[in-house]
């Protein structure tokens, strides 16, 4: 069994990866977790979880920079709660190297 790769952040809003002992970006989180890696982000002070909150402003981040989600699937996300997703955010094949199409959620 894998053991979580612990992240801490601290008041400066810095990221620590204490794996590999050096400062680590969103993007770097994000590279971790496609990589398979599970990754836990916790409040150096308080030990507080953040993953969830770190997770959704990396995802927050990548959508500003390619937009995926439509308006629509968002809404139903929100207003349907976690339930919403049913199973997770389906993920397009992508041809030709070509930008995913928005994804639409049921």
């Amino acid at each position: 069994m894998t053991t979580a790769r612990t992240i801490k952040r601290y008041a400066n809003r810095k990221l620590y990866d204490t794996r590999d002992s050096r400062y680590v970006t969103l993007d770097h989180i994000a590279a971790m977790v496609r990589a398979g890696d599970d990754v836990k982000v916790v409040d150096n002070t308080t030990r507080a979880d953040l993953t969830t909150a770190t997770l959704a402003q990396i995802i927050f981040e990548e959508e500003k920079k390619t937009p995926r989600l439509t308006v629509a699937g968002l809404r139903k996300i929100i207003q349907g709660g976690m339930a919403a997703l049913g199973g997770g955010l389906p993920t397009p094949p992508v041809p030709n190297g070509a930008p995913p199409p928005p994804t639409t959620l049921p």
